[in-house]
């Protein structure tokens, strides 16, 4: 009598979909870490402090190799949350869908926006400008947006948090520790816009550091153990 191997089933296909799906959004998380960690070397640590026109003015090309790889941060960290929807919205679509709108659309959309006015700054340097009126209006406009942007990322991480918790996609631990890390992170954002905190000062840095840090142990985990199995979540229509 013939037989016959048992044909794959769909919950093996799903989890080696989901497996991909990890691997991709961990290597994601380091491309947008690197690009990150990257523009702040080209542009010599970043615009800051009352000589930020002067440091664009020396920055030079560095400024605009700085925009380009803001950019790649940009697209990279815009990618994450539309390609691990399909394993979060089987946890819940609605959240999983306002991480794609905070994380990837509006936030994505700022560095696009930062990378522009970097860019602008160079071309304005190049023209001897950069110390102008235009000039200040660009440097004060970006500064303002990343510090709203800072509270458009910290909606789309908790969402995204919490998905990994109550998916239980990641050890419970480390969701927390993500959770937990995006309230000085907020903390930060809101204390910057009330022009309480410099938001470059080691003191903001220092606090936003444990979710930076969670992002990319988050992202080693992914890489080398991916997701568990997502646990479907029953939501009102």
């Amino acid at each position: 009598m013939t037989t016959h191997a048992p044909a794959p089933s769909i919950d093996a296909h799903v989890g080696l979909s989901d497996r991909a799906t990890a691997t991709l959004v961990g290597l994601l998380y380091l491309v947008g870490t690197a690009a990150g960690t990257g523009s702040l070397a080209a542009t010599g640590g970043g615009l800051e402090g009352p000589d930020y026109l002067a440091s664009a003015d020396e920055a030079g090309a560095g400024l605009a190799v700085g925009a380009l790889l803001v950019l790649l941060m940009g697209l990279a960290l815009a990618l994450i949350p539309v390609v691990a929807f399909p394993v979060l919205r089987r946890v819940s679509e609605r959240l999983a869908v306002g991480f794609v709108v905070f994380r990837g659309a509006l936030e994505g959309t700022w560095y696009v926006v930062t990378a522009m006015t970097w860019l602008a700054l160079f071309r304005l340097a190049a023209d001897g400008a950069a110390q102008g009126d235009a000039g200040n209006v660009l440097f004060t406009a970006g500064e303002t947006g990343g510090i709203l942007q800072s509270l458009v990322f910290v909606c789309g991480a908790t969402m995204f948090y919490v998905l990994l918790i109550r998916g239980r996609l990641v050890p419970r631990l480390l969701a927390w520790w993500g959770l937990i890390g995006a309230i000085p992170y907020a903390l930060v954002a809101i204390l910057g816009l009330l022009d309480v905190l410099d938001v470059l000062s080691s003191t903001a840095v220092g606090l936003q550091m444990p979710l930076a840090l969670q992002e990319i142990v988050l992202a080693v985990w992914l890489i080398a153990r991916g997701f568990s199995r997502a646990e479907r979540q029953v939501e009102p229509a």
